[in-house]
Order: C-alpha cells, then sequence, then structure tokens
C-alpha cells in the first residue's frame, strides 16, 4: 500500500529527525558545560584559600561531557522506530556500561587529583623517594580497586553470575596476603611513615634497637640508614613504625653537649665554674645564645663534681666541642691550681714481726683524694 509505505517512512524521518535533534542538543549541552567548568567554576574555586577546589572542578571537565553525550547518544537511539527489539536491549546495556566506565573513571581521576595536590603540599617542604613511592602506589591501589568494582558491576549488568568469582578472588586474596605478609606489613609502615613524618631523608636518626645515623633513603619497603662509621644499615619499615625514634635533626640542628668536670675538695668552686663557662664561651661551634650553665651535680666520694651544658649549633659540624673543651680544662685548671682528682687507694699491710707498718709520709699528708681499703687512716 503506497499510502501505508509514505506514512512509514515519514514515521522513519521524524523519529530520526528527534534522534539527530537529541544528539546535536548534547553535544551543545556538553560545549555548554566544558565553557562552564573551565571559565566560571574555575573562577568561583580560585578565590577560595586552598587550591584543592580548582583541581576538584577541572577534574570533572572531560567525563562529565562524555556523561552528557552518552546519554544524548542512547536517548537518540531509543526514539528510533523500526529497530529490532533485540537492538533495544543492546543500546540498553551498552549505556548502562558506558556509564560505569565514565563513573569509575572519574573516581579514579579524583582519588589521583587528591593525592597529587597532598604531594605537591608536602612538596613545600621537599618530597622524598618514600613519599613519591608510596603515593604512587597509593594511586595505583585506587585504580585496581575501582576498576575491579567497575568490572564486577559490568559483568552484573550483562547478567553473568559472579559469585563464584567472588569466592575465587577471596581464596586468592588470602593465599596472596599470606604470602606477602611481610611485605605488606613493610607497605603499611611506609603508610604510617609517611602520615606521621617522623623523619624525612636527611634527618639524623636512632632506634631504640641501636641503629643510628643519617637517613638516606625511605622506600616504600625499607628505610636505609649511613651509620656514623659510613656503613648503610637497611631497616625494615615495619620495624622502625614499631620503634621508639630518636630525631636529631628536630625541631632544629642544635644540640646540648653535657661537659662532667670533678674538682678536688677545697678547690674554688666558683672561680672552677667561671673558668668552664669562659672555656665554653671560647671554643669553636659553641653557642653563646644559649650560654653554657655549670651546676653542681654531686659531692662525690673524692671530688666535687660539676656539670656543665653547652650547646653547639649544628650536631654534624660540632661533635669536636666537648674534645677541645676537655683539652682547654686540662691546661687553664693546672695554671689556676685546680686539683682534678683521681681516685687512689692505698693498702697497709701489718707486719707480724714489728706490729703495723706505718704508712707513707706521703700518703698520710695528701689526704684529698685518697681511700683505705683498710678502714681506718694510719698516723
Amino acid at each position: 500500500d503506497p499510502a501505508a509505505l509514505l506514512n512509514s517512512v515519514g514515521a522513519d524521518f521524524v523519529s530520526i529527525t528527534h534522534a539527530l535533534l537529541i544528539f546535536i542538543a548534547a553535544v551543545v549541552i556538553a560545549i555548554v558545560a566544558r565553557v562552564f567548568i573551565t571559565r566560571y567554576a574555575t573562577r568561583l574555586a580560585a578565590r577560595t584559600s586552598t587550591t584543592l577546589d580548582d583541581e576538584i572542578i577541572r577534574s570533572f571537565n572531560g567525563p562529565v561531557q562524555a556523561f552528557i553525550i552518552a546519554t544524548g547518544v542512547y536517548t537518540a537511539l531509543k526514539v528510533l522506530n523500526g529497530l529490532p527489539a533485540a537492538a533495544y536491549g543492546l543500546f540498553d546495556a551498552a549505556y548502562g556500561l558506558a556509564i560505569i566506565a565514565i563513573v569509575a573513571f572519574q573516581i579514579s581521576r579524583l582519588a589521583h587529583v587528591v593525592i597529587d595536590w597532598y604531594r605537591g603540599e608536602i612538596g613545600k617542604e621537599g618530597v622524598s623517594k618514600q613519599d613519591v613511592s608510596v603515593l604512587s602506589f597509593l594511586k595505583k591501589t585506587v585504580d585496581v580497586i575501582v576498576f575491579i568494582a567497575a568490572a564486577l558491576m559490568a559483568l552484573t549488568r550483562l547478567h553473568v553470575e559472579i559469585t563464584p568469582l567472588l569466592a575465587s578472588l577471596g581464596i586468592a586474596g588470602i593465599a596472596v596476603a599470606l604470602g606477602a605478609q611481610e611485605m605488606l606489613s613493610n607497605v603499611f609502615g611506609a603508610f604510617a611513615i609517611l602520615a606521621d613524618k617522623p623523619y624525612k631523608v636527611g634527618d639524623r636518626i636512632e632506634l631504640t634497637t641501636g641503629e643510628g645515623g643519617d637517613v638516606v633513603d625511605i622506600g616504600l619497603r625499607s628505610t636505609r640508614i649511613r651509620t656514623l662509621d659510613n656503613r648503610v644499615v637497611i631497616v625494615p619499615n615495619a620495624d622502625i613504625s614499631k620503634s621508639r625514634i630518636s630525631n636529631y635533626s628536630m625541631p632544629d640542628p642544635r644540640l646540648r653537649y653535657t661537659i662532667r668536670v670533678g674538682i678536688a675538695y677545697g678547690a674554688d668552686v666558683d672561680r672552677a665554674s667561671a673558668l668552664l663557662e669562659e672555656i665554653a664561651g671560647g671554643v669553636e661551634g659553641a653557642l653563646k645564645d644559649p650560654a653554657p650553665v655549670v651546676y653542681i651535680e654531686e659531692l662525690g666520694d673524692y671530688s666535687i663534681n660539676l656539670v656543665m651544658q653547652v650547646w653547639g649549633g649544628d650536631f654534624r659540624k660540632d661533635w669536636g666541642i666537648p674534645d677541645r673543651i676537655y683539652r682547654e680544662v686540662l691546661k687553664r685548671f693546672a695554671g689556676e691550681g685546680i686539683v682534678i682528682p683521681y681516685p687512689v687507694t692505698t693498702v697497709i699491710l701489718p707486719d707480724r714481726a714489728r706490729g703495723a707498718v706505718k704508712a707513707p709520709a706521703s700518703a698520710v699528708k695528701d689526704s684529698e683524694g685518697l681511700r683505705y681499703a683498710g678502714g681506718d687512716n694510719v698516723n
């Protein structure tokens, strides 16, 4: 029938026209969305104090347009007349898969944006190799999780039974976790170091396990420490995360040295203290602010024990400060007549034939710094 054929062709033409108009409208809307994001939304975000919102808004530029165009194409195809019923089912499945892919891509992109922004923020203080390694690993982990979830959703959309697959993945995951338990503990230790920042490359640290030195590298599995005798010790991050860490570089490179000197009873304590402060003030590397301070630590068995606290400007350069101070103390105290005593023990042995032997006159005369093992002093 010519009339029926004409009506069918007209109906097909109208549906094609509708589909074309819908597609064009989707393209126009996508272009408008792009202009809005790049020109207006980013300007609004630029007024805030943080740059994170700027990066997040930029991340939507692309996936939003893809979503709009995919929706437009799907709607346009649905309005076409005369297609087999199976074709419309195929359109539904394809549209569902496209939306899953776009959403997964956007989530992955958002995660990358946040991680890269964080790395840029900590980069103001210097990004270590550990930061780069851990954050790169985190980005890959997020990608794996997101796209595995997207693949499972896609299989569900295609009416594929995923329960056996999930069971297999669970068993495989348990096997991998058991086999790589040590590696995973080191990776999580690296995350703990990244989050807490107890040290960075270049810091001098000491662990409760005895390892100590300058940190030369922080990796995803271990931390490398160069000891003071120029050996490199590799410590797993899992061990470091459980250890107590002494960081000599924090909060600044200054280091306080403790100088202990004993003087004889009867010596001028005030003069000795003034000499110690004067010596420390003139030693190379010692700081004048804070100034050296001298205290009486204790009254010992044979000496008055003085302790001086003196600060060095850089723990890496000023380890010779105690040596220079002690050398100068020996010279100055000798010139001032200040005795630095040492323990002396005099043993008196009895003479069975003639009675007790008299102690040496020099030992009896110099009573400072002497102790007698026999108990009583001998006159």
